[in-house]
């Protein structure tokens, strides 16, 4: 029975990521209809909900998930990968957060940093959750000290769950 809710709690894992994955990308393709339509006055909260949205997953990730998966899996550079990968999403957020949408590079920034994010998205789905089987992690913990610091976060950027 505590293998089930052990797998259990991977699984929800994994779809909370997941679902913050989708999430994003959504965001980044309205944001490009709305640049492509120069709609810069509904681009710029978008942006903002955005990076905040990045900003709390990437700090989840950082701080709890990846140290914890980061010896039970099969290709541990994977995470080295990723956590570059958050550096350079991190420089960008930095320079959206320091711009308005007036700015002629605001949107091509947010789109450079989308095409970086579904990159990291892309390799973390189909490279890094692939090894989260069979890989001996107490997940239920995981699980529950993923949501709290996400909650905590959520908080500090101002973000609801109704908004994400």
């Amino acid at each position: 029975m505590a293998s089930r809710g052990n797998s259990k709690a991977k699984n929800d894992i994994i779809e909370m990521l997941t679902a913050d994955h989708q999430r994003v990308k959504r965001a980044f393709r309205e944001g490009e209809r709305l640049a492509q339509q120069g709609d810069m006055e509904a681009l710029e909260p978008l942006v903002q909900q955005t990076c905040a949205e990045l900003t709390v997953h990437a700090q989840i990730e950082e701080a709890v998930f990846y140290p914890a998966v980061r010896e039970a899996i099969k290709e541990p550079e994977l995470i080295d990968e990723a956590e570059i990968e958050h550096a350079s999403a991190k420089e960008l957020i930095a320079q959206l957060q320091g711009m308005s949408a007036e700015d002629p590079k605001f949107a091509a920034i947010f789109k450079v940093l989308g095409e970086y994010v579904k990159h990291h998205i892309k390799e973390e789905e189909s490279e890094l959750f692939e090894q989260l089987n069979r890989t001996g992690i107490q997940w239920e913990p995981l699980l529950q000290e993923m949501q709290e610091l996400r909650a905590e976060l959520m908080a500090e950027q101002g973000l609801t769950e109704e908004e994400v």
